[in-house]
């Protein structure tokens, strides 16, 4: 129970780290957007999207490994991990400064090429915070994480509002990403209390880069879908389609925050459960529930505000995101309540299982992306992201048989409502504001309010 009351702490503390950062970055899409325009924000769309996918590729999995191992790992350890990153940083940031014009073409879009050298600048720092993100989750940290991640943050407002505002176009983000990473790196090395060190162990190396590789087999596979947007999407719809998309995923990434602290949070506190297969299982279903309830009421909420929120702070030349927004809802709410399956297959070691699941995911993505946007254009993406959805029983199947078959009735009945909503809020009849009532039907079970109350105690004590 212990373990429990902190993993929610952490999270609730990490949740209200996460609104303070919702708030800020509304503030920069509200700013930085409406004053740069949909074009230029969609050459920043389409280079932030590859450089991204480098961000993601680049850990290796050595974060997992770190946070995962079972003794604390030594400060030789984190130097390790601190050098194999050194050097695939630098592979990274050198490939895409040679790469640039390549890239430009292949998009159609050759004005990402000078934002794409500036951008592979930023690679380093983010990489090379691994460790010291890696030791501070391991301590359960969460206020420290907050507080860096809260105030790296700012530093990106403070740099690029005023050079959107200035007309710098695509540079105010692509620069205030530049300094957000590198404050960042800063104060989680820092935090983390863990010094600079280079070192070269070859048995220590290849294990780590052996799990890694497993890990990252997956990792790698997963984060394919980032491409889809800028190679897909900006070739055959154009930069002002990757901006509008850029946005709607934007926002749905700001309403589904959870997911991401969730995910965070199962890898250091289920570790604690690995011998205990029911347990294990009673976790990913209270975890289930509460992802249904933490992404999709928002999800839901802002179906029905969107049009308010983008006609009023954005201006009707956002308009567009509305269409395509429902569809990536959806596929972010099934993602966020399935979210714990991945952590648990990582946790019993079972990494290619999850590489299968990211194969199959991927392959239903880009194939159906490729087919369908040429035809219908941005929609097309949305529909895309609907046939991924099948891929999930094989992700269902393979925890089934780790750790028995999950409940998930309490949070299918959420996931429902929130989809019914989401759907409802594309009318344009007055009647679709009523349809937030099905989000209540819930409580009229006892045992859900009970559950809910008992969340509320455990944060109030």
């Amino acid at each position: 129970m212990g373990i429990r009351n902190r993993a929610v702490k952490g999270g609730f503390i990490m949740v209200i780290r996460q609104g303070l950062g919702i708030l800020l970055s509304l503030a920069s899409v509200i700013f930085i957007t409406r004053v740069i325009g949909p074009e230029q924000y969609g050459f920043f769309g389409a280079a932030s999207g590859i450089a991204t996918f480098l961000y993601r590729l680049g850990p290796w999995g050595l974060d997992v490994y770190l946070v995962r191992k079972t003794e604390n790992p030594e400060q030789q350890e984190y130097n390790q991990a601190f050098t194999i990153l050194l050097a695939v940083s630098t592979v990274f940031a050198l490939s895409l400064i040679l790469g640039r014009d390549i890239i430009g073409n292949i998009l159609r879009i050759e004005e990402v090429s000078p934002l794409l050298f500036t951008l592979a600048f930023t690679i380093p720092p983010f990489l090379l915070k691994v460790p010291a993100t890696a030791k501070l989750e391991r301590d359960l940290n969460f206020q420290r994480i907050a507080f860096n991640e809260l105030i790296s943050q700012i530093t990106y407002y403070i740099v690029a509002i005023p050079m959107a505002f200035q007309g710098a176009g695509a540079w105010a983000p692509v620069t205030g990403l530049l300094v957000q990473n590198y404050i960042l790196f800063i104060l989680s090395q820092t935090g983390a209390n863990l010094k600079f060190g280079l070192a070269w162990n070859p048995k220590l190396a290849k294990e780590i880069i052996g799990f890694g590789f497993t890990f990252s087999a997956s990792s790698w596979t997963w984060e394919l879908r980032t491409l889809v947007n800028p190679v897909i999407v900006g070739r055959f719809a154009g930069a002002e389609a990757v901006a509008f998309v850029a946005l709607a995923i934007r926002l749905v990434e700001m309403l589904s925050f959870v997911r991401y602290i969730a995910w965070r949070l199962a890898i250091a506190a289920l570790a604690k459960f690995k011998e205990n297969k029911p347990r294990l299982r009673s976790s990913v279903e209270e975890g289930m529930h509460l992802l249904a309830l933490s992404v999709g009421l928002p999800m839901a909420g802002f179906s029905l505000a969107g049009p308010i929120i983008l006609n009023i702070v954005f201006g009707k030349n956002w308009n567009p995101v509305l269409e395509v927004y429902p569809f990536i809802a959806v596929s972010y709410i099934a993602y966020s309540v399935l979210n714990l399956h991945t952590s648990v297959l990582y946790l019993l070691g079972k990494n290619m299982r999850v590489t299968w699941f990211n194969l199959v995911h991927v392959i239903l993505f880009i194939g159906a992306a490729f087919v369908l946007v040429p035809k219908l254009g941005m929609i097309g993406y949305g529909w895309a992201e609907i046939c991924t959805l099948f891929s999930y029983i094989i992700l269902h199947l393979y925890v089934s048989k780790e750790i028995g078959t999950p409940n998930y009735t309490t949070a299918f009945i959420w996931f429902t409502l929130s989809i019914s909503v989401l759907i409802i809020g594309t009318l344009e009849s007055p009647l679709r504001y009523f349809s937030v009532l099905l989000l209540l039907l819930p409580l009229i079970s006892t045992k859900e309010r009970n559950n809910l109350w008992g969340y509320y105690q455990i944060l109030r004590s």
